[in-house]
């Protein structure tokens, strides 16, 4: 190891530390996301996060700030991919729901994509109460098992 690198890094200034450490950022978090678009909006994000704070980058040694900017890139890619998961589980169960009977669909995007009780969808369905309740309890059965199928769930 360099003693250079535990010195302060006299030379941190947000041009040379995003020339420095673009390149080994990106395809970290490349590898962490599988998209280069998705790796350049975190290592974005990072520069950001991290460069924000001039006066506490500008005391870093050289490991320090590279320690900082990888545990930050990390955090971010793994928040992007949770949020790509969370869509692509999104889009999953609207499959799954675009599957079911049409009365089926309607009383479930009426409460869970539109928040309405059992009363409002009683009276947009012209179903009584107990019938709504009873579709639902049908609906996110066959949903989940067709989620449960397809080893989503």
């Amino acid at each position: 190891m360099n003693m250079d690198s535990h010195r302060k890094y006299k030379g941190n200034t947000a041009e040379r530390i995003i020339s420095e450490y673009e390149g080994a950022l990106l395809r970290y978090a490349g590898l962490i996301l599988g998209s280069g678009s998705l790796a350049q909006d975190a290592v974005e994000a990072a520069f950001i996060m991290v460069l924000k704070d001039s006066d506490k980058m500008m005391g870093l040694s050289r490991d320090q700030l590279l320690a900082e900017l990888y545990r930050t890139v990390h955090h971010v890619a793994v928040t992007i991919a949770g949020r790509q998961q969370l869509c692509s589980t999104g889009t999953d169960v609207m499959a799954a729901v675009r599957k079911l009977e049409p009365a089926e669909q309607q009383v479930i995007i009426l409460k869970i994509l539109e928040g309405k009780s059992n009363a409002e969808i009683s009276s947009i369905v012209g179903l009584s109460e107990e019938r709504v309740a009873r579709l639902l309890y049908k609906s996110v059965m066959n949903v989940t098992g067709k989620l449960k199928k397809a080893g989503l769930l």
